[in-house]
């Protein structure tokens, strides 16, 4: 039987497993990446795109500028980005760890490129790249 003394104790304890077992597993392909960076990108949920990112100084602030212009937009546009789905085109593997993706949302229907690099095993979207069309010359 438990006392009323370890239910609070008993409690918190569930909460933090809890909490603990809802994180989201990080893709691991490079079209998973690509897949997951585009949706969480039209849906509005920067925090899991930014977590996609490559951490570099430019990467940042080209990400936050593009959120401060979301968070600008009419509450109708973000809803049409919200409904909208998005068709991959054409996939262009540079090399075993650099692919660029290009697709198209049906709201807009303007093919834009990203570009995913596979890092110490982990893929993770060049943000700039969409940008500057960074891409190295061989």
């Amino acid at each position: 039987m438990i006392t009323n003394k370890f239910l609070p104790v008993l409690s918190l304890l569930s909460l933090l497993f809890s909490c603990n077992q809802h994180k989201p597993e990080r893709p691991s392909t490079s079209i998973e990446t690509g897949r997951a960076f585009i949706k969480a990108s039209l849906i509005g949920d920067f925090t899991t795109a930014e977590t996609l990112l490559i951490k570099d100084s430019e990467n940042v602030a080209l990400f936050k500028a593009y959120q401060q212009f979301y968070d600008r937009m009419s509450a109708d546009k973000k809803q049409h980005y919200k409904e909208a789905s998005y068709e991959i085109n054409k996939l262009n593997e540079i090399n075993d760890s650099t692919i660029l993706i290009n697709y198209a949302n049906d709201y807009m229907n303007k093919p834009m490129d990203i570009k995913v690099v596979r890092s110490n095993n982990i893929w993770s979207i060049d943000f700039k790249y969409t940008y500057s069309g960074n891409l190295p010359i061989d």
